[in-house]
């Protein structure tokens, strides 16, 4: 068929003849090894329809209130993929706390997605054999034997592969800056560690927007400090971890940190960033942006699709950009962010019983990265939150997106490569491609799938004498001779056990 009604069929509908092809499949038996379902056989009887596979979950949200029973995108995951499924909502505020709290009880999901599973509790419970080892089937199912083996080896636990990682672009965090306040204090996108700092100090002094007011920050941080690893990677820095002389050193006992902190330590002093952020939850950077507080914030660069519609409701004629690359002293560099994915789903051998019942899920999870799937998370519905335009889909209603398809975004594990390119606008196609450009610059951890006894015993407790003392070391409180104090107390504490321990197994992995 010729024109638009013919393009507008070309994978794009999670309507029509999607829900056909769903029911065909809610009709079909459950016997697969490699899906949910499977086809027909001649003995098999046709005409009365099996019931949907009745799979639970725990997952967590991240909007105001939970998901509605009745989400309409749940719904047309159900259909498609032949399930039932019985989701228990937790808000990421509490989630790890939850996790444990099932965890300890026994009662346990079929599918959990587990955001800490480099916690010592799940690393725990893995090598106790609560969980499935899922590594040997992937290779059965079409999705699943395409998931990247880099994230694969990154999400591993004694190099053996326990759950499906969420994929996360690789290079996701950046600069989301005021373009209008740019143009006003008649600035460029800045490209080097130099102009960052000019951008946010003209942010700050230059009255961007012209209230004639002194009552703006060029940056605005929180109490983790979210673009402080960033900037450390601008600088050349490691992420997280580094290989120096066959030994595996953490971050913080570099020079490139000390550069980090003294750049923070500045924009502090010169009162560039809102001095209030050692108690400030990262969350209120978003907010400052949205009531016109701050110039810019260092995030994932895809908060701006749906994170500042407040600031457009205050103040329409706001424009915001996106910067990705700063060229540093090692040229342009960006931290492989989080691994490369975000929360892994696992499954639980006490709720999930043999080897059949895995195979039934793990085909569930396939089907969940089918394009249809792919284009429902990244899309929506037709008519209801985009439009076809140019066999292209379009977003229509932002606001209903993020309430009906945001909300269960957590559901979503696929990394996007097959959903239908459409007309974005201009910033999310700008930011989308820089996920592309940027993967071949990111900077991993090395030490991403080691285990370290003493971390996990004493993580918390040794992390918080670096954490205390970069926010010291920042407002003025100590020097120099103070931050290097807290490093050889990090070191006693069980700081140079832990490196001990990543070192045998780096030297273990490069034999």
């Amino acid at each position: 068929m010729k024109g638009s009604n013919g393009q507008r069929r070309k994978g794009l509908r999670i309507s029509g003849a999607l829900l056909i092809v769903a029911g065909l499949l809610a009709g079909c038996g459950q016997g697969a090894e490699n899906g949910v379902n499977s086809s027909p056989t001649a003995n098999q009887e046709t005409s009365k329809p099996s019931e949907p596979l009745k799979l639970s979950m725990m997952n967590m949200y991240y909007s105001a209130e939970p998901p509605k029973a009745d989400n309409e995108a749940v719904k047309m995951i159900e259909q498609y993929t032949g399930t039932e499924l019985d989701i228990t909502w937790v808000p990421n505020s509490a989630y790890n706390d939850k996790i444990n709290a099932t965890i300890a009880a026994g009662e346990l999901p079929q599918i959990m997605m587990i955001a800490s599973n480099k916690g010592q509790g799940i690393i725990n419970a893995v090598q106790s054999g609560l969980f499935w080892e899922v590594g040997p089937y992937l290779k059965d199912y079409p999705n699943l034997s395409k998931l990247n083996p880099t994230v694969l080896s990154n999400i591993s636990v004694e190099g053996k592969v326990y759950g499906i990682f969420r994929s996360r672009p690789l290079a996701r965090e950046g600069i989301i800056l005021r373009k209008d306040w740019l143009d006003a204090v008649g600035l460029a996108e800045p490209k080097t560690i130099d102009e960052f700092y000019n951008v946010i100090k003209a942010f700050s002094t230059m009255d961007p927007d012209k209230n004639g007011k002194a009552d703006t920050f060029g940056m605005y941080e929180g109490r983790g400090l979210n673009g402080f690893q960033t900037i450390l990677g601008w600088y050349g820095g490691p992420n997280l971890f580094g290989i120096e002389n066959d030994k595996v050193v953490p971050d913080f006992l570099t020079e490139e940190y000390m550069k980090a902190l003294k750049l923070y330590k500045r924009l502090y002093d010169e009162k560039l960033i809102n001095q209030d952020f050692a108690v400030v939850p990262g969350t209120k950077r978003q907010e400052a942006i949205n009531q016109g507080k701050a110039g810019l914030i260092i995030s994932t660069l895809d908060d701006v699709n749906a994170g500042f519609n407040d600031l457009a409701k205050a103040n329409p004629n706001a424009v915001l950009d996106v910067v990705s690359r700063i060229n540093g002293p090692k040229g342009e560099r960006l931290m492989l962010f989080n691994g490369g994915y975000v929360g892994t789903f696992m499954f639980p051998k006490t709720s999930v019983k043999t080897e059949d019942e895995l195979k039934q899920i793990l085909g569930f999870m396939d089907k969940l990265a089918d394009k249809d799937m792919q284009n429902l998370f990244e899309w929506g519905i037709e008519g209801k939150h985009y439009k076809v335009e140019n066999g292209k889909p379009a977003r229509t209603d932002g606001k209903a997106y993020e309430t009906d398809i945001n909300s269960i975004y957590q559901i979503r594990f696929d990394d996007g490569s097959l959903a239908d390119a459409g007309e974005n606008a201009p910033i999310v196609s700008k930011y989308k491609q820089m996920f592309k450009d940027n993967a071949d610059i990111a900077v991993a951890n090395p030490a991403e799938s080691f285990q370290s006894p003493t971390l996990a015993e004493k993580g918390s407790e040794i992390t918080k004498i670096i954490q205390d003392a970069r926010v010291k070391f920042i407002m003025g409180d100590i020097d120099e001779a103070g931050w290097n104090a807290a490093l050889e107390q990090w070191k006693k504490s069980g700081g140079d056990k832990v490196i001990e321990e990543y070192t045998a197994q780096y030297l273990q992995l490069k034999k």
